[in-house]
């Protein structure tokens, strides 16, 4: 009986290639944009209440980016072919647009006598880009994100004033980011390409990168579950058994 194998970036369609691309390098970015937020939102809270909840952010920040390094380190490769340039100009495009539309709004809002309203009109700009990303490459996770960062602000905005709807704003919007990324390199994850070589087949035990793969989705689940605490113990190698590599060879 055969395993099937992960596809390899040569495999996958220039689509489904760049919706891992996004995913990765995409979910690092959305990592750094909820570290800000999230450390914004617990300085304007400020105190000791501030002080744990922005200590207590960076913690859960750095043990996601952790995850998200060991687990997609093989994936997200650029792909290559005229449709994938044309999804990657089109990915560009829709990212200089949202980084322009976050640097006017809220000189706009300022100037109408709104500061307020400054952290509410960046988060507006997210949302429309994630929404794009999902029509565009199929990642139905970014949908419900990006209608909630669209809508959301405004509601806040509705509903709230002052630090108070500045704080809200921070926390949801980094929340919401923070669990993005983390959910789309969990994604990641499962479909890590293994090398396939000659002797893959040979002996009588699994091949050794499909081992190492085993071990890869091993650990991401742990420190999903677990947290950062447990990544050292994680990641400790078992001992090889020489007299079976021996045997093996043999074989």
């Amino acid at each position: 009986m055969t395993m099937s194998e992960a596809p390899t970036t040569a495999e996958l369609s220039p689509s489904a290639a760049w919706s891992q691309r996004v995913r990765r390098v995409g979910g690092f970015i959305q990592l750094a944009f909820a570290a800000f937020w999230l450390v914004r939102g617990g300085l304007i809270i400020g105190g000791v209440s501030g002080t744990v909840l922005t200590g207590v952010a960076i913690v859960i920040v750095v043990a996601v980016l952790i995850y998200g390094i060991r687990v997609t380190a093989r994936t997200g490769r650029r792909p290559t072919g005229p449709e994938a340039k044309r999804i990657e100009r089109s990915v560009n495009t829709a990212t200089v647009i949202e980084l322009v539309a976050s640097l006017v709004l809220p000189f706009i809002v300022i100037a109408a006598g709104h500061s307020d309203w400054v952290l509410p009109s960046i988060a507006i700009t997210i949302g429309p880009l994630l929404l794009w990303l999902d029509h565009l490459l199929h990642i139905p996770r970014y949908r419900p994100v990006g209608w909630a960062l669209t809508v959301g602000p405004f509601i806040l905005i509705a509903t709230l004033s002052g630090s108070v709807l500045a704080a809200t704003t921070g926390l949801a919007a980094g929340i919401l980011l923070l669990g993005t990324a983390a959910a789309g390199f969990h994604d990641l994850a499962g479909i890590q390409p293994r090398r396939c070589g000659p002797r893959a087949a040979v002996g009588s035990g699994p091949p050794v990168d499909q081992r190492l793969y085993r071990r890869a989705v091993d650990l991401a689940r742990v420190i999903n579950d677990h947290g950062a605490a447990e990544i050292n113990s994680s990641s400790s190698s078992e001992p090889v058994d020489q007299n079976t590599t021996k045997e093996d060879r043999k074989r």
